[in-house]
């Protein structure tokens, strides 16, 4: 995919996230936080899991304790989340979705519906066009010292495109 579609499909993106969740009253934050807390929730239906705690939240949004720990307070006076005690754990919390949680949350889905369809009419797709299907040339060897440098510190961008990509199904 090209990086102008990506651009395209993100612009896209925000803009239906506004128009569809405007009357909602949540932000993206919230909805990410509360895709992660119901993710957690399907996680823990293996009985080999034993998630939902706080850490298990910021550990798969990738964000600090204290961010976490904020938002979980104001998602629990909004009643979107509650804590329950943990029978394994005395010191810890399960972090469920209420209700209303659920409802915002399938809400906020909802404008990612929305998003493809309009996607569909503009013409973007996720699928590589020929051209960025095929592999790209084999770099040449550096013939400088600075060109050697510049090579290492590249990410390599296979391999940042897949971790990219396995991103996008982390939440909801």
């Amino acid at each position: 995919m090209r990086a102008e579609s990506l651009e395209n499909i993100h612009r896209l993106a925000h803009r239906y996230w506004m128009k569809h969740t405007a009357e909602l009253g949540m932000s993206y934050s919230e909805f990410e936080y509360l895709s992660a807390v119901f993710e957690q929730a399907e996680l823990s239906k293996d009985k080999d899991f034993h998630g939902q705690h706080l850490h298990d939240i910021v550990s798969a949004m990738g964000v600090n304790k204290a961010s976490a720990s904020a938002m979980m307070d104001k998602l629990e006076k909004r009643k979107l989340v509650k804590r329950k005690p943990c029978k394994k754990d005395a010191r810890a919390q399960h972090i469920v979705l209420t209700a209303k949680g659920e409802e915002l949350r399938l809400a906020g889905k909802a404008a990612y519906v929305a998003l493809e369809t309009a996607v569909g009419e503009v013409g973007l797709t996720a699928e590589p066009t020929v051209a960025e299907a095929t592999p790209a040339p084999t770099p040449k060897k550096p013939t400088k010292k600075n060109d050697a440098k510049k090579d290492k510190a590249t990410p390599d961008a296979a391999k940042q495109a897949e971790f990219d990509a396995s991103q996008l199904t982390l939440f909801g």
